[in-house]
């Protein structure tokens, strides 16, 4: 039942829990040795990418009326939905 309960400040929850996941993430894809400058450009063009899946899975998250404990499906949704549009896009 605590999963159904809306925050009162949409800017908390989901979000901060997402923001957290993709830091767990970040870290745990981390290089053990700094990257060239290829892979510099690629991970560029990835945080383009993550910025735009984090917008993306809460702006699903409001729009399903912010209530937490969806945040890995909000997240898995946004990557796909924009895997999509650039599959179609290319």
């Amino acid at each position: 039942m605590a999963n159904n309960r809306r925050n009162a400040d949409p800017a908390e929850g989901s979000q901060d829990t997402i923001e957290r996941e993709l830091q767990n993430r970040d870290e745990d894809n981390k290089p053990s040795t700094s990257p060239s400058q290829a892979e510099e450009n690629r991970s560029g063009a990835a945080d383009v990418k993550e910025e735009r899946a984090r917008r993306r899975a809460y702006e699903i998250w409001e729009r399903e009326g912010g209530i937490d404990g969806d945040h890995e499906r909000h997240w898995e949704q946004a990557t796909s939905e924009i895997e999509e549009e650039e599959r179609l896009g290319s």
